[in-house]
C-alpha cells in the first residue's frame, strides 16, 4: 500500500493560463501550495526529470504534446510510471475515457469541474488524509 501523503506536490500542465490559474486556486483551497506548472507536455517532462512530485493533472488538448502523449511518455520512464495522472479535458466521451484508461490514466475531469469534484480525484489517487 502507498504510503499516505499529507501536502502532495502537483504538476499542474494547462495551455491556458487563466485555467492554470483557476486550478491552482482550487489547490490553495485544499491546502495545496507546492505546483509546478507546465504549459505543454514537453516542458512538464522537463520540469518532473527535474522535480520531484506526488501527482500530475493535465489538460487532453494542448499543443504540440497533448496530455495523452503526455501520459504515455511519463509511463515509459520507470521512476515515473506508477505516478498518480489526472486527465483534465472538455471531452465527454467514452472513447476518450477509453483511450486513456488504456495508457494508464489515474483518474479523470471533465471541465467544468470544481474543487470538490478535484478533491475527491487527489484523494482518491494519492491515499490523501482528510
Amino acid at each position: 500500500m502507498r504510503e499516505k501523503i499529507q501536502i502532495p506536490r502537483i504538476l499542474l500542465v494547462e495551455d491556458i493560463a487563466a485555467m492554470r490559474l483557476l486550478i491552482r486556486q482550487m489547490l490553495r483551497k485544499l491546502g495545496i501550495e507546492q505546483v509546478f506548472e507546465a504549459s505543454d507536455g514537453s516542458s512538464a517532462l522537463h520540469i518532473l526529470r527535474e522535480q520531484p512530485v506526488d501527482a500530475i493533472l493535465s489538460d487532453w488538448n494542448m499543443i504540440p504534446m497533448t496530455g495523452l502523449q503526455l501520459l504515455m511518455a511519463v509511463r515509459e520512464e520507470p521512476e515515473h510510471r506508477h505516478l498518480p495522472f489526472i486527465m483534465i479535458t472538455g471531452q465527454h466521451s467514452t472513447e476518450h475515457f477509453a483511450r486513456a484508461r488504456a495508457a494508464g490514466v489515474s483518474g479523470y475531469l471533465v471541465k467544468p469541474f470544481g474543487a470538490d469534484r478535484l478533491e475527491r480525484q487527489l484523494t482518491r489517487v494519492l491515499n490523501l488524509r482528510p
